[in-house]
C-alpha cells in the first residue's frame, strides 16, 4: 500500500524544490532553537581560534613559547581592553545621568510654566477656568508618578533574581568559550588539515566559510557605521555647545546598532529636553541629527555590505523580527544568522541541479552543432 502510494505521488521541479526549502528552513529552526545553546560556545571558540591562530603562529614562530600560553596573553589583553572600554561607557553614562539629575529641577520648573501658559491660553480662549485645569493635571501627574514608582520598583525587584541568572549564564558562557579556545588552539592546524581532506564534507566547509565571510563583512561594516555615527553626533552636539554633547553623540552612535530602536532613542528625547529648556536651535539641530545619521546608514550600508552577503536588507529586517518572535532576545542575531545559513544552504544544493537544468540544454545545442 505505501509502495503504491509512493508511486501514484509525483512532484515537479519546482515541488521539490520548494519541499527540499522547507526541509532546510525546519532544520535550520531546530538547529537554532536546540542545538545552538549547547554548541555555540565550541562554535565561537572555533571561530576565535580561527581569527587568531596566524596571529599566534607567527609569534610562536619567533618567540619559543607554547601557543597556548600566547593565546592564554592574547586573551587577556582583549578582556582587558574590553573591560576598560565597558568602564569607560559606564563612567560616560554616570556622568551624563548625573548632569540630568542636576537638570531635573529645572526640567520641572519649565514643565510647570509651559502647563501654565497652555491653561492660561484655554481660560482666554475657550473660558474654561485654567487653575481648574492645572490643579487636575498635576494632582494626575502625581498619581501617576507614585503608580510609576510603585510598578517599577516591584518589577525590578520581581526580576533581579532573573537577572542575576542571566548574569551567571553570561559568564558561565565566556568562561567556557575561553577554556574552548585554550584546547582548541593545540590541534587548530591538524583538525582543519583533516576537515578541507574530507570530500564528504566539502559542501559543508563551503556553507561554513560563506557564512563566516557573511558575519565579518556585517560585523566589519556596523563597526565602521558606529564610528562615524558616534563622532558625527559628538562632534556636532559638542560644537552646538550641548552640555555633555560629546557623551551624548557617543552614546546615540551605541544606540543605532540596536535594530528597531536607533539613534532615535537617544537624539528625539533629547530635542525634546531641548525644546522644554527654550534651546530651539539646538532641539531642531537634534533632530536633523536624527536624519542625518539614518541617511549616514542607508548610505553607508550598501556601499560596505553591498552584493557580499547576497540577502536583501528588507529580508534581514525581516529575519530579526521573525528571530526576536521565535528565539527572544537572541533572535537579533540567530535571525539574520539563520537566514542566512539557509540562504547559502539552499544555493549549494541548487547550484549544480541549476547547472544540469538551465546550461545543459545549451551544451546539447553546442555539440549538436559542432
Amino acid at each position: 500500500m505505501g509502495d503504491f502510494f509512493m508511486d501514484k505521488i509525483h512532484f515537479s521541479e519546482r515541488g521539490k524544490k520548494y519541499l527540499s526549502m522547507v526541509a532546510i528552513i525546519l532544520s535550520v529552526y531546530f538547529a537554532m532553537k536546540y542545538v545552538s545553546p549547547v554548541v555555540s560556545p565550541f562554535v565561537l571558540a572555533f571561530l576565535l581560534v580561527g581569527f587568531i591562530n596566524p596571529i599566534v603562529t607567527r609569534l610562536h614562530s619567533r618567540i619559543k613559547i607554547k601557543k597556548s600560553i600566547l593565546t592564554g596573553i592574547m586573551i587577556f589583553l582583549l578582556c582587558a581592553l574590553i573591560l576598560l572600554a565597558l568602564w569607560g561607557l559606564g563612567v560616560a553614562l554616570f556622568s551624563g545621568g548625573k548632569n540630568l539629575a542636576s537638570q531635573m529641577p529645572e526640567f520641572q520648573e519649565d514643565m510647570l510654566l509651559l502647563l501654565q501658559n497652555c491653561c492660561d491660553r484655554m481660560e482666554s480662549r475657550f473660558g474654561i477656568d485654567g487653575i481648574v485645569i492645572e490643579n487636575f493635571v498635576l494632582e494626575q501627574a502625581d498619581v501617576l508618578a507614585e503608580n510609576l514608582e510603585v510598578n517599577v520598583f516591584s518589577a525590578l525587584m520581581g526580576k533581579s533574581f532573573d537577572a542575576m541568572k542571566i548574569i551567571g549564564a553570561c559568564v558561565s558562557f565566556l568562561v567556557v568559550m575561553l577554556i574552548a579556545v585554550l584546547l582548541i588552539i593545540k590541534d587548530y592546524d591538524r583538525v582543519m588539515g583533516r576537515l578541507i581532506e574530507e570530500e564528504s564534507l566539502r559542501g559543508a566547509i563551503e556553507v561554513c566559510v560563506k557564512v563566516v565571510v557573511y558575519v565579518k563583512t556585517f560585523v566589519k561594516a556596523q563597526l565602521v557605521i558606529l564610528c562615524i555615527i558616534s563622532g558625527i553626533s559628538a562632534l556636532t552636539l559638542g560644537l552646538v555647545g550641548m552640555k555633555g554633547g560629546v557623551v551624548y553623540g557617543l552614546i546615540t552612535g551605541f544606540m543605532d546598532l540596536l535594530p528597531f530602536i536607533g539613534t532615535g532613542i537617544m537624539l528625539i528625547p533629547l530635542a525634546f529636553v531641548m525644546l522644554l529648556q527654550g534651546s530651539y536651535f539646538k532641539a531642531i539641530v537634534c533632530l536633523c541629527l536624527y536624519g542625518v545619521c539614518a541617511l549616514v546608514r542607508e548610505f553607508l550600508e550598501p556601499k560596505l555590505i553591498g552584493d557580499k552577503v547576497g540577502v536583501w536588507p528588507v529580508g534581514i529586517l525581516l529575519a530579526v523580527f521573525a528571530g526576536i518572535k521565535l528565539f527572544g532576545v537572541a533572535g537579533i542575531i540567530k535571525g539574520p544568522l539563520a537566514l542566512v545559513i539557509i540562504c547559502e544552504i539552499c544555493k549549494y544544493l541548487w547550484k549544480a541541479e541549476k547547472d544540469d537544468i538551465i546550461f545543459q540544454p545549451e551544451k546539447e545545442r553546442e555539440r549538436k552543432d559542432s
